[in-house]
């Protein structure tokens, strides 16, 4: 039997669009276009993105440095627990991103201001 596997759209703006897809966990699937930046939040736990498509810049804030970090199709990366960061498309991108936590709701988000204003 194979499953079929359903994205809703989650969100879509003039980054691009999020759609949310349920397999054995939740997965984002955002379509960003180029320019824009996604994130600027915090976790409670690790994040994990793989890029299906395009390039971003990644932004980590650790307490005694920022790292910036280039990542391309093909490539992943994993956002470690309480560390705020942003992705940057550097040209239209394709991303997924799952998480080993549950995440909040909106409100009750934890925001990075000096990243999430860039996604704004």
């Amino acid at each position: 039997m194979v499953n079929k596997m359903k994205g809703v759209l989650v969100n879509q703006d003039k980054r691009g669009k999020i759609y949310r897809i349920v397999l054995d966990r939740v997965y984002w699937v955002s379509f960003t276009n180029n320019g824009f930046a996604r994130g600027g939040d915090i976790h409670n736990g690790r994040q994990f993105n793989s890029i299906l498509k395009g390039k971003f810049l990644v932004k980590m804030k650790f307490p005694t440095e920022e790292v910036e970090q280039v990542v391309f199709e093909g490539q992943s990366i994993i956002v470690p627990e309480n560390i705020p960061h942003v992705f940057i498309a550097l040209e239209d991108s394709i991303m997924i991103e799952w998480h080993d936590h549950k995440l909040p709701s909106y409100k009750e988000k934890r925001f990075y201001p000096p990243y999430r204003k860039l996604c704004e």
